[in-house]
């Protein structure tokens, strides 16, 4: 795990789809799986003492905010896409847990007076697909998701960042996961 002091790096990576599990589609070769893979491999070489990572697919209350692995057993994965291959359902992420890295979390967000719940919940398709494809399958540290507020607040999207600052210094790596166009139903469909 982490041996150095230095403050650990923050990463964004915009996931897409779960189609990004598809060699075909996005070959080993292809830049945007070899900016995954580059990620991974950063964070890898960081020697981080766990992940915090935050996805655009899983909002909590509007004042609210949860964090999953209550437990330290790793929930089932969340398939929350639809229409793709059958194949696609099937893709495991094989991660640790670490109920102490949530009650780190909680703690941090609390005495910010937020209200904030511990939950057993699997890692969206937000956080699994980009990690697989960055190769941290199987990593040697924990990964913990926290949920966004359900708001649209920029202001306290950035405040919750700052809460997260501390990890940093204690070796976790925080990392944000979504796309700037994200729900591309709500774009085409009826407006």
């Amino acid at each position: 795990m982490a041996t150095n002091t230095e403050r650990m790096p923050v990463f964004f990576v915009s996931h897409g789809g779960p189609n990004l599990l598809d060699d075909n589609e996005y070959p080993y070769d292809e830049p945007v799986a070899k900016g995954l893979r580059a990620i991974g491999d950063q964070i890898k070489a960081l020697n981080p003492r766990g992940m915090v990572i935050v996805s655009g697919h899983w909002e909590a209350g509007r004042n609210t905010l949860q964090v999953n692995s209550k437990s330290a057993i790793p929930q089932p994965l969340i398939y929350d896409f639809y229409n793709f291959p059958a194949w696609m359902y099937r893709e495991q992420f094989e991660h640790k847990v670490d109920p102490s890295l949530t009650q780190r979390v909680i703690e941090l967000v609390a005495q910010n007076n937020v209200e904030i719940e511990a939950v057993d919940r699997g890692l969206d398709h937000g956080v699994w697909v980009a990690m697989k494809k960055a190769g941290l399958a199987n990593a040697d540290f924990p990964i913990t998701q926290l949920s966004l507020y359900h708001s649209d607040s920029m202001e306290d999207h950035v405040r919750l960042g700052e809460f997260l600052q501390p990890l940093r210094d204690e070796g976790i790596v925080v990392v944000g996961s979504g796309m700037a166009v994200h729900n591309l139903r709500d774009l085409f469909g009826p407006g």
